[in-house]
């Protein structure tokens, strides 16, 4: 296959071939004949520009998705393990609690309600918030995308759009009691 039907190829190939040629070409780059070498400088760069525009590609599609559609896309491409599931169900079960009593509310010994969490946003964050890693949010950041915390009380809720999409890909429990208006 030619050099240019290779690089055409490249927005198709799997991360696994992707990967797969950028070792071979970084080796002819190394120890090829001169054209071997250009040949191999071209690819290089060619996978290094296919990566950028991907990239900015999915910025722009999250840059236009609400919240609640970056948190359902996130769910449909990478489910919830476990804990996840677990913490996810605890906060929607039981709105208005602290982070000890959610971990106790969960069921979890070895670590806080809030440390799964937080583990669950921090491998979401690319979907999440998208400017990452020049414009990258703390936890507590990452946190009241999708939570309202009391700050006298301490206390911790779902916010209602969020806990509407996760309630459409099942989690929780038990049904929410809507103030009265």
């Amino acid at each position: 296959m030619s050099i240019d039907k290779v690089i055409e190829s490249l927005p198709a190939m799997s991360a696994d071939n992707r990967e797969k040629l950028r070792s071979n070409a970084e080796n002819l780059r190394d120890t090829g004949n001169q054209t071997q070498v250009s040949n191999a400088e071209r690819v290089l760069q060619a996978l290094i520009d296919t990566a950028a525009e991907e990239k900015q590609a999915r910025y722009d599609e999250l840059s236009a998705m609400s919240m609640a559609e970056r948190v359902q896309d996130s769910f449909d491409s990478d489910p919830a393990t476990k804990n996840e599931q677990r913490v996810i169900t605890g906060i929607i079960d039981h709105p208005g609690l602290t982070p000890s009593a959610l971990t106790s509310k969960c069921g979890l010994r070895s670590q806080s309600w809030r440390a799964y969490f937080a583990a669950m946003l921090k491998r979401r964050e690319v979907v999440f918030w998208p400017d990452t890693p020049t414009n990258p949010m703390d936890i507590d950041g990452l946190m009241g995308l999708l939570i309202d915390v009391a700050e006298a009380e301490s206390t911790l809720t779902m916010k209602p759009e969020m806990e509407a999409t996760f309630r459409k890909l099942g989690y929780g429990t038990k049904k929410r009691r809507m103030a009265a208006s």
